[in-house]
């Protein structure tokens, strides 16, 4: 038991970590550029927000026209998103999005919250700060955390999921299987995916407790689910069994025709190696969140060696938690479905991976403090706690340098230099940087109109991210038509150019993430 003075200090480290937290991202929201999918997420909430699809005549068209893409995707937070931009009577689109880009990150710092409290119930206020931490100081889920609207909402709802099945585990009634329920509903209409939740929760249930009164709960939070799903997918009350049946076909079958470049070769996303995924993890996550990561896995698996006997509380939670971060990633390894350049998919398996790395924190910790003795408890809590923010020190230090392109981050597993490392993955796949791009050139020429080609669609959305007087000067144009400027991103393209008038750039480490180049690149 933590010492008075010791719990108030600890209080005061986690309210000033939240508080900072929440200032640092409502200061930088608006630093970002659109990302490749911000237009069509949004035409998606405003279909569903103006029920554009409310009869099966009109699901059948919109079948015949653009295949499931509509249906398959839970709309909830777009519809929220939507309906935000009109409670708030926002006409511009650079603001809304902004204002969308604010709400996504008020997503994260909930599901942030919402970590730290179920790693409280596992751990104690302690080792729970320090994986919020590590959390937040993910620079790829950091930056994406502003733009990211269907993975972010998707993680924040399935840590909301976790917490509230961990609630239900320790303590099944009525009343916590409904809150789990409403929860869950509210995940799937997020991501059809979110009925891998039901699955963990069912297996938690009847592992912990497997009695006549744990199915009846069960078959209770089915029917909650199943209530809940008309409400936050509009479209289900049209065709429930058919589009259920394309948003879980989805999942693995996705229609992305194009190629990812993976280690140095375009591979076309239908062909994807076993290891695309693992490696993408391996070569984004910080060294300190991976070692801690093998240590946790390692403890916690060695733990359940006592299986037979039964498991405790904290044993049955990690457990939850091994299976809710390996179990999607083998079955991208097996089943090698169709993903888009990095794992961002995934992304909702991140706080169970910090999670597990809190278990080899707790470890660690408490076999140094057996070892030094129990009268150096404070010290040997405070050095191992300094060592894991000095790890996590030059991580944060990219962030704050390359802000507000966090997400180019790549440890050294993936080269030994941002040149190397941008020949073999995708650095600005997202197209962000066409914003700082853009603000170049509206910035350094003063002409009534612009002529500019661009490599490809970010180059031209992130014209709404300037003033309305600049976008008017801009006119887009087509590869062969005339123009005062190329700007690329060089996505499908880690190549130079062939042109030597290069304007502008933006440089993360030694490579060039956008570049504009003059009228003289011919």
């Amino acid at each position: 038991m933590p010492s008075p003075a010791r719990s108030r200090t600890l209080l005061a480290a986690t309210l000033a970590f939240f508080a900072a937290f929440l200032l640092i991202g409502v200061l930088v929201y608006d630093d970002y550029g659109m990302s490749w999918d911000e237009i069509p997420t949004r035409d998606f909430g405003v279909m569903n927000v103006t029920h554009a699809v409310s009869t099966a005549h009109a699901l059948d068209s919109l079948r015949a026209e653009k295949g499931p893409a509509f249906e398959r995707f839970g709309p909830l937070f777009e519809i929220l998103l939507v309906r935000m931009e009109a409670v708030l009577h926002i006409r511009d689109f650079g603001a809304a999005f902004l204002m969308r880009h604010l709400v996504t990150f008020l997503t994260f710092y909930l599901g942030v919250v919402l970590f730290y409290l179920l790693c409280r119930r596992r751990f104690g206020s302690g080792i729970a700060l320090l994986a919020s931490v590590c959390l937040v100081a993910s620079p790829q889920l950091f930056s994406h955390a502003f733009y990211n609207t269907k993975d972010i909402s998707f993680l924040t709802g399935f840590v909301a999921a976790m917490l509230t099945l961990d609630v239900f585990v320790s303590k099944p009634t009525w009343r916590t299987i409904l809150l789990h329920g409403v929860v869950t509903g509210m995940l799937i209409g997020t991501r059809i995916l979110g009925i891998f939740a039901m699955m963990l929760t069912a297996g938690a249930a009847l592992v912990r407790r497997p009695t006549l009164r744990t199915l009846a709960h069960l078959v209770g939070y089915g029917v909650v689910v199943v209530v809940m799903l008309p409400l936050v997918w509009p479209v289900l009350r049209i065709d429930p069994i058919g589009i259920v049946k394309d948003a879980v076909l989805g999942a693995t079958t996705n229609p992305y025709l194009k190629t990812n470049l993976f280690r140095g070769r375009q591979i076309p996303a239908s062909e994807l190696p076993w290891d695309y995924l693992p490696t993408w993890i391996l070569i984004t996550t910080p060294y300190i969140v991976s070692t801690l990561l093998v240590v946790g896995t390692a403890v916690a698996v060695w733990s359940m060696r006592t299986l037979r006997s039964g498991l405790s509380q904290n044993q049955m939670r990690d457990l939850v938690v091994l299976c809710w971060f390996f179990l999607p990633v083998l079955g991208c390894v097996v089943l090698r479905p169709v993903m888009y350049d990095s794992w961002r998919h995934l992304f909702f398996v991140y706080p169970a991976l910090v999670y597990l790395g809190a278990v080899g924190m707790e470890a660690i910790f408490g076999y140094a403090i057996e070892r030094f003795g129990e009268v150096r408890r404070v010290a040997v809590t405070t050095g191992l706690t300094s060592l894991v923010l000095l790890c996590l020190a030059p991580v944060v230090w990219f962030m704050v340098a390359n802000h507000p392109f966090e997400h180019i981050y790549f440890n050294r597993f993936a080269g030994r230099d941002m040149q190397e490392i941008k020949s073999r993955f995708e650095l600005d796949y997202w197209g962000l940087s066409y914003r700082k791009a853009l603000e170049y050139v509206v910035a350094t020429d003063s002409a009534s109109k612009l002529r500019i080609v661009v490599a490809n669609f970010p180059g031209a959305v992130n014209v709404l991210m300037l003033q309305p007087r600049d976008r008017a000067r801009i006119l887009m144009v087509g590869p062969n038509e005339p123009a005062n400027y190329f700007i690329t991103n060089y996505r499908y393209h880690p190549e130079p150019y062939p042109y030597s008038h290069e304007v502008f750039s933006v440089r993360v480490g030694n490579a060039s993430i956008v570049s504009v180049f003059g009228a003289a690149r011919q």
